[in-house]
């Protein structure tokens, strides 16, 4: 039970993360903020980053 709560988990945070991603490309698309684009760019970083992370319990 607990290994399915922590795929709960890292799926909503991956979630969240490439929600996040989408939200500042298109703020900092539309206003022109290099800024964002760049947070936007790390979002993304951190959702493939935590998508083909080795799980380290197998």
């Amino acid at each position: 039970m607990e290994s399915v709560m922590a795929l709960w988990k890292r799926v909503a945070i991956l979630a969240a993360l490439i929600c996040a991603a989408i939200g500042c490309y298109a703020v900092g698309m539309a206003k022109g903020a290099t800024s964002l684009v760049i947070l936007g760019v790390l979002f993304e970083l951190g959702f493939w980053v935590g998508l083909f992370k080795q799980n380290s319990n197998t």
